[in-house]
């Protein structure tokens, strides 16, 4: 059998069992279990797999229709064009949350040496982008999960950044600061209502509950970036955060009474998906 031929049987099994994207999938799949990339699969794909290379994508096609997610899968995914290892224990990034670091971007352009706090930080993908975008910067990567920590870790060192500190620890104490002050705060906190948890696909229930479970209204994290935060935060301190589908104006009115400018950035399907605050 050759890899094209491998790679057609794998994809009909996925759309079989109604596997979205399933070719897409696939795709990722064989060049995983034959250990070519993207740009070689063309050229090899007429090229004869082995048995242990049958068995091995089979086993990965399996994987994914029970549910979990390719990204775990593969066990590495792509964050602003960064690399990032992911597995059971820590959220998958996804390209809404590049919005935050767009953000970054444009509002830490000319600072020489700015600081960030990124604030539930899981794999790290913000801290580890924006530090990698800002060699000077140093930035606090604060994350509770003690799996999470561990992909932080790894993905400290597979990027090879050299400006981020990993804080193991709760946002809901400010001490986490000790004495430092942030030029930028962000986080993509857990935001999704714990009722909703059990119905959602069966891809995001393999992801960590901590991560997703933002209390009865999904909005128990802002309250506490609100009041233990930007609250606390000097004049002219910005924060911006990720949020789910029509949680914005709730977010922007805690943020508003704790003194700030509020704004929002769409993402691309026109939906409010960042609220930025400016401490005034």
């Amino acid at each position: 059998m050759t890899v094209n031929e491998l790679y057609r049987q794998g994809a009909e099994m996925l759309d079989y069992a109604f596997v979205e994207n399933a070719f897409f999938d696939a795709r990722w799949l064989i060049e995983k279990a034959v250990g070519i990339d993207a740009n070689q699969f063309a050229l090899k794909k007429d090229k004869k797999v082995s048995s242990k290379q049958e068995v091995e994508f089979l086993s990965l096609i399996r994987r994914r229709i029970a549910g979990e997610p390719l990204q775990y899968i593969l066990g590495e995914w792509e964050f602003m064009g960064y690399p990032f290892c992911v597995g059971e224990g820590v959220l998958i990034p996804r390209p809404e949350t590049e919005l935050l670091v767009d953000f970054a971007k444009e509002r830490l352009n000319g600072k020489t040496s700015p600081v960030i706090f990124d604030l539930c930080s899981g794999s790290g993908c913000i801290a580890i982008s924006i530090a990698k975008l800002f060699p000077k910067a140093k930035v606090y990567a604060v994350e509770k999960s003690h799996e999470a920590c561990v992909y932080l870790k790894k993905n400290i060192k597979l990027n090879k950044v050299k400006n981020v500190e990993l804080i193991q620890g709760d946002i809901a104490s400010s001490l986490i600061l000790k004495g430092v002050t942030p030029d930028l705060i962000l986080s993509n906190p857990p935001y999704v209502e714990t009722d909703e948890i059990p119905r959602l696909q069966k891809e995001v229930q393999h992801e960590p509950v901590m991560a997703l479970d933002g209390g009865k209204d999904g909005l128990d994290f802002y309250k506490i970036l609100a009041t233990e935060w930007i609250a606390k935060m000097p004049a002219g301190t910005v924060m911006a955060v990720e949020c789910g589908e029509s949680q914005a104006e709730d977010i922007s009115q805690m943020f508003f009474l704790s003194k700030c400018d509020v704004d929002t950035i769409n993402d691309l399907s026109g939906i409010p998906r960042v609220v930025t605050a400016i401490k005034r």
